[in-house]
């Protein structure tokens, strides 16, 4: 295993320094992430998209809601992705995308009595509507407020959620099939569907694929960065409350450890992950430097005061670490960190700082 965690970047006054990172730091991160943390993800043999539903959105004029079904052929089996794509009203331009997972159906983000709820396994959440592992009628808008379309269309930008079950049930046992197919954990396969729902939805026309954002809260910030790391199609990047294994650095920080994510969660990451638990001073890597993966692209990374499971601290303590590879591309200003007051949550508060960073940041030039 290669240890990247002495490498030097070169001196941004080189000449030589950016090519120098794209061509051995850049590839040796990549691998590194791969073989200690994330684990492999397989080969997508086809990704097709079909257009089951298309009408108005009557709560802004001029918007339009598609629902897709997305099917993604791999060589054992295939998985198929209920997509809600959201389209602000027309104007001479495509619109930026923001594009990510929600937890609880496509329901949960719209409460249209039109949307059919997700049939597939769900990890019981009663205060969510998601009763005996199914998605019922007390789902439909309970995360309307994590994915305030309203707002997101109204600033111009279209929108492409799904949920993450359709690819890989957040369970240990339930997600087993899907890790047996060649991923290595939960959080490789979501990563994975980032770029997969983008296969389906870019060929439709409908977005500018050269302004594409990735935003996800919790555990699908985690993945949202490793979606960026591996997909140069996104442009910018948001990594809401994502703590330990996405934006937090694991040295001398606080709150969660290596041990106590394969106590709660054994299926996220991969297994040779899981010698690193009391020895995370061991790691190959650590996390600034996966932000760093996503340079010279955008980045922003949420906190919050009173999430310390997270790590606010550490999680400021990463995207310092991180500025100089950024520095590198004289894009000190496409990485961001952000505290809000407030515990581990996402809400329209959280967007608009999200969309005005994005005006900012999804710019075609890039």
């Amino acid at each position: 295993m290669i240890s990247v965690t002495s490498y030097t970047l070169p001196d941004p006054s080189d000449g030589n320094a950016r090519a120098q990172w794209e061509t051995a730091g850049r590839p040796a991160l990549l691998n590194a992430f791969a073989g200690a943390m994330y684990g492999p993800a397989p080969h997508a043999t086809n990704v097709a998209c079909r257009l089951v539903e298309r009408r108005e959105w009557p709560i802004v004029r001029g918007a339009l809601r598609f629902e897709l079904s997305v099917r993604i052929d791999i060589q054992f089996r295939y998985f198929d992705v209920a997509v809600a794509l959201y389209l602000p009203p027309v104007t001479r331009v495509l619109p930026p995308l923001f594009v990510g997972p929600n937890f609880a159906g496509n329901a949960s983000v719209d409460p249209d009595p039109a949307i059919p709820l997700n049939s597939a396994w769900m990890r019981p959440e009663p205060a969510w509507g998601m009763i005996a592992n199914r998605a019922t009628d007390a789902a439909r808008g309970v995360h309307g407020g994590r994915w305030p379309i309203a707002d997101i269309l109204k600033r111009g930008y279209a929108a492409a959620t799904w949920y993450d079950g359709d690819l890989c049930p957040d369970d240990p046992a339930e997600s087993r099939p899907v890790r047996d197919a060649g991923f290595g954990g939960a959080i490789a396969a979501w990563a994975w569907s980032f770029s997969r729902v983008l296969d389906a939805v870019i060929p439709l026309g409908m977005v500018d694929s050269r302004r594409v954002a990735a935003v996800g809260h919790s555990r699908h910030g985690k993945a949202a960065l490793w979606a960026a790391a591996n997909d140069r199609r996104i442009g910018l990047v948001v990594s809401n409350n994502s703590g330990a294994g996405g934006a937090r650095l694991w040295r001398d920080a606080g709150g969660e450890t290596i041990a106590d994510l394969f106590e709660r969660f054994p299926h996220w990451f991969a297994n040779p992950l899981r010698p690193f638990a009391g020895r995370e001073h061991a790691l190959p890597f650590d996390q600034h430097h996966l932000l760093a993966l996503a340079a010279p692209r955008a980045v922003f990374v949420a906190s919050a005061d009173d999430d310390a499971w997270a790590g606010p601290v550490d999680e400021q303590r990463a995207v310092e670490a991180a500025r100089p590879f950024f520095t590198l591309y004289d894009r000190e200003d496409a990485l961001v960190w952000h505290r809000r007051p407030g515990g581990h949550g996402i809400g329209p508060e959280d967007w608009q700082n999200f969309l005005d960073f994005a005006d900012r940041a999804l710019v075609v030039s890039r």
